[in-house]
């Protein structure tokens, strides 16, 4: 499958993570450096650095673990949300079970894919979010859909 990048702007999609692993942000930031199309804003090991680059910056997109050391992600979400509502999140996680999943949509997350993705698929499910639609691996019902 080839992933292909949303029409380009003016600027680049200033994106935002929030994960606890240094190696995952990294791997985040390599990805934005391939990408032209995107531009990592900031990245936060924890809830607490999140929210203060969060105040000083908002960023374009927000990719968020579930599984941090000062809280979840979930609640992350929500709360940027009620700050930024057109804000467009990807959670990621370690966790494959579709409750996870299912959970990163009621806080109104537009996608969540498992850390095991490959680059590819991370920037699939970007553009997809990006774009405005769903991406969401494991697969779930979503709304406006009869599954």
């Amino acid at each position: 499958m080839t992933t292909t990048p949303p029409p380009l702007s003016k600027s680049p999609l200033r994106i935002a993570v929030v994960d606890d692993h240094s190696i995952i942000r990294a791997v985040f930031r390599s990805i934005a450096e391939d990408a032209p199309e995107l531009d990592l804003a900031w990245s936060a090991s924890n809830l607490t650095e999140a929210r203060g680059c969060f105040a000083k910056d908002v960023p374009d997109f927000l990719i968020v673990d579930v599984s941090m050391p000062d809280g979840n992600g979930y609640d992350l979400t929500t709360e940027f949300l009620k700050q930024a509502p057109n804000l467009p999140v990807l959670i990621v996680s370690s966790h494959e079970e579709k409750s996870y999943a299912q959970h990163a949509l009621k806080c109104g997350a537009k996608g969540y894919v498992v850390k095991n993705a490959s680059p590819a698929e991370i920037l699939e499910a970007i553009y997809a979010v990006q774009a405005g639609r769903y991406y969401f691996k494991p697969a779930i019902p979503l709304p406006g859909t009869h599954e």
